[in-house]
């Protein structure tokens, strides 16, 4: 809703005071104190339906209404809104006039990447190949997009003449080539009472006539596409319904997989030449594995058995058990003696053998026996120069690869590889197969954060004049995107009409040049044909299509339809995809440009600012400069008064609330309050001539200064 004039007289009086309002942005000056809480108190209740106080004049969907209760309640409003915005509703509004505007970097980020040349910063170059590669990849998915947008038209255009064929089959049938032509002319446009066929020319202007409407079309279409809102639907949607989490092989696991096994094949392959010339690593390590199992076992052969008491008890009751068998076998001479010395004595020696003792004589003289054997002194003497030879062998095969490069080189890559696999795997080392290990390792297919999305979608928002500062969060830069996809709905509204009737044309045009080359074809035929006017029942009429026939061609175009739709709907979805990958891609390179730009830039000390004037804490304990926090707050204001009832939105009333701020400073919030009166009217009280200025630059289209109670001046 506008409001479009406020009778500041009395019932009556004369139309000179009449107070006159631009429909977008309205600046109002000359009023006295009572005429100014008038103009105030009646748009305060328009969004309340009350008695705005005064006469005047109001539009909604471009139809005039005189400013009645009457009519504010026919129009549904009736909520609790102010539409008023007064100094001290501003962010610290009494310390605003004390703010200093901050001082503009030395390099933006836009001037660092066109004087940055290629190969000064590794890491730009490479976020900016990235930015190249994700736009030359959207260029290419929108050339498909509209390729397939094409082919859906002309196969909808296919559907639609097959149908009509079928509707004028099962109303007549062509009964001579006259009537099949005119027939075919009806399939194909169709016209509203048809007496005849057309001719080719008449063809040929209908087709010239929607090439010029599709010409226009596209010419609309290309001026407004200057404002491109999918980036930012795009990553609105991204940030707000993420896409669950799927869980895909990791990259980074198959990598190093793949190292691993070249790695270990080359070590493989090396250690194989090695063990073929003698110096191998693992035959030295067995060698001397073994020299020490042979070096303990002989040494083990040389030491006294340590024995228990028990083993004491037990040997030395089988040792009397024997004695007794023996006295039994000398002193009686019995048969049945001799068998029970034998077990005896083997059960005597088992536990001698266990014990370690070769003998009872062994056990007897101890240690002193075992240690002038001379068959284990020289097992042991031979066992210590083995090992001796095997640690020199050893040493050596150890010094002939530190002395070859190729082979340090491959173990140290193996070792990092190693450590880098189980830094991947979580710190697990107990791993039997690695390889195996690291290509069943699943990753969350989506990489990019949050954070990441919110940047772009800042970048976004910067590139189409809402700069939101260094520092923002999610809710702020939502909260902007909102706000501007509220002002500029209107326009995609337009747009999508615009592509709704380019799609339309397209089918025509199919539809013409269709119509063209089957024009063609019936004039060669019947140049090719020689008719018998004495025998015309001999004539050979038009072959017409069976039903069976057509309906066939029905299902055939029905079909191709569905399938065009759905590649055109695949195409759109891989368009949004790297909409998104672009932007980010963007957001990358423009942050990393302005870091380096701000580490190269001689910084400066800001200006002082009186307290509390130079920025504002908000919820969330960020700081923001007092600039900043009065956009968003005028952003806010718009959007909750953008569709306030079903006539839209009510004007805006901005009551001198930005008096004493820096002179740069509100001429860019009054900017962007003129960007969003396209969705929300503005109304400026103040008579500071600086706001005057500011409307003489943005032109009468756009703003106009109204002085009380004359009209726009």
């Amino acid at each position: 809703m506008r409001l479009l004039q406020l009778q500041l007289g009395a019932e009556g009086s004369g139309a000179s005071e009449a107070l006159d309002f631009h429909p977008m942005v309205t600046v109002v000056s000359g009023l006295d104190a009572a005429t100014r809480e008038r103009v105030v108190a009646a748009v305060a209740a328009l969004p309340r339906g009350l008695d705005p106080g005064m006469k005047g004049m109001i539009e909604a969907h471009g139809v005039l209404f005189d400013l009645t209760v009457e009519n504010l309640a026919l129009l549904g409003l009736d909520g609790d809104l102010d539409p008023v915005i007064r100094r001290e509703d501003l962010p610290h509004g009494e310390a605003a006039a004390t703010e200093t505007p901050e001082p503009a970097p030395a390099v933006s980020a836009e001037q660092f990447l066109a004087s940055t040349p290629e190969g000064r910063y590794p890491e730009l170059d490479d976020v900016r190949r990235k930015q190249r590669s994700a736009r030359e990849t959207l260029s290419i998915l929108r050339e498909a997009a509209e390729r397939a947008r094409r082919d859906h038209a002309d196969a909808a255009a296919a559907l639609r003449r097959a149908r009509l064929a079928v509707e004028e089959a099962n109303g007549r049938r062509a009964a001579d080539p006259d009537e099949a032509a005119r027939l075919l002319d009806d399939v194909l446009f169709d016209p509203p009472d048809s007496s005849g066929a057309k001719s080719r020319e008449e063809i040929e202007a209908r087709r010239d006539d929607v090439a010029a409407r599709l010409a226009r079309v596209e010419q609309g279409l290309a001026e407004l596409a200057s404002l491109d809102t999918r980036p930012i639907e795009v990553l609105v949607d991204a940030i707000r319904n993420p896409a669950p989490a799927e869980l895909v092989p990791s990259e980074r696991a198959n990598r190093i997989a793949d190292e691993f096994v070249a790695l270990q094949q080359q070590v493989d392959a090396f250690e194989a030449e090695l063990e073929a010339q003698g110096r191998g690593t693992a035959s030295a390590l067995q060698a001397v594995e073994a020299a020490r199992a042979e070096l303990a076992a002989a040494e083990r052969a040389m030491q006294k058995p340590s024995l228990t008491p028990e083993d004491v008890a037990e040997l030395e009751s089988a040792h009397e058990e024997v004695l007794e068998a023996e006295a039994k076998v000398s002193g009686r001479l019995r048969r049945g003696g001799s068998k029970r010395l034998e077990e005896a004595m083997a059960a005597q020696q088992a536990i001698l053998d266990r014990v370690g003792y070769p003998t009872w004589s062994a056990y007897v003289m101890g240690a002193s026996l075992l240690g002038i054997d001379p068959i284990a002194e020289e097992r042991l003497e031979r066992a210590r120069l083995d090992l001796d030879a095997a640690d020199a062998h050893w040493a050596q095969v150890a010094a002939d690869i530190e002395a070859n490069p190729q082979h340090r080189a491959l173990l140290d890559r193996l070792e990092a590889v190693y450590l880098e696999a189980f830094d991947l795997l979580g710190g697990d080392d107990e791993q039997d197969d690695l390889e195996n290990a690291l290509r069943n390792l699943r990753v969350p297919k989506g990489e990019v954060t949050q954070e990441e999305l919110v940047d772009a979608l800042a970048y976004q928002l910067e590139l189409v004049g809402l700069s939101l500062g260094p520092s923002h969060n999610v809710d702020r830069v939502l909260m902007a995107a909102d706000a501007f996809l509220a002002e500029v709905s209107a326009l995609s509204g337009r747009i999508a009409e615009l592509q709704a009737e380019r799609d339309e044309l397209q089918v025509e045009m199919s539809d013409a040049t269709h119509a063209l080359e089957t024009f063609d074809a019936v004039e060669r035929t019947a140049s090719d044909t020689t008719i018998d006017l004495t025998d015309r029942a001999a004539a050979s009429p038009v072959d017409a299509p069976s039903a069976d026939e057509l309906a066939a061609e029905v299902q055939r175009a029905t079909e191709d339809e569905a399938s065009y739709a759905e590649q055109l709907e695949a195409r759109l979805a891989l368009v949004d995809a790297a909409t998104q990958v672009e932007a980010l891609a963007s957001s990358r390179v423009m942050r990393m440009a302005g870091q380096l730009a701000g580490s190269e830039a001689v910084p400066t000390a800001a200006p002082a600012a009186a307290d509390g004037g130079g920025a504002v804490v908000g919820p969330d304990g960020e700081t923001t400069s007092l600039h900043e926090a009065i956009e968003f707050y005028l952003l806010a204001r718009l959007a909750a008064q953008r569709a306030v009832s079903f006539s839209g939105s009510v004007p805006l009333l901005v009551d001198d609330a930005l008096a004493g701020l820096d002179p740069a400073v509100v001429r860019s919030l009054l900017d962007r309050l003129e960007r969003m009166s396209e969705a929300v009217q503005i109304i400026y009280l103040s008579d500071d001539p600086q706001i005057a200025d500011w409307v003489a630059s943005v032109g009468i289209q756009r703003a106009a200064v109204v002085t009380a109670p004359h009209q726009f001046a």
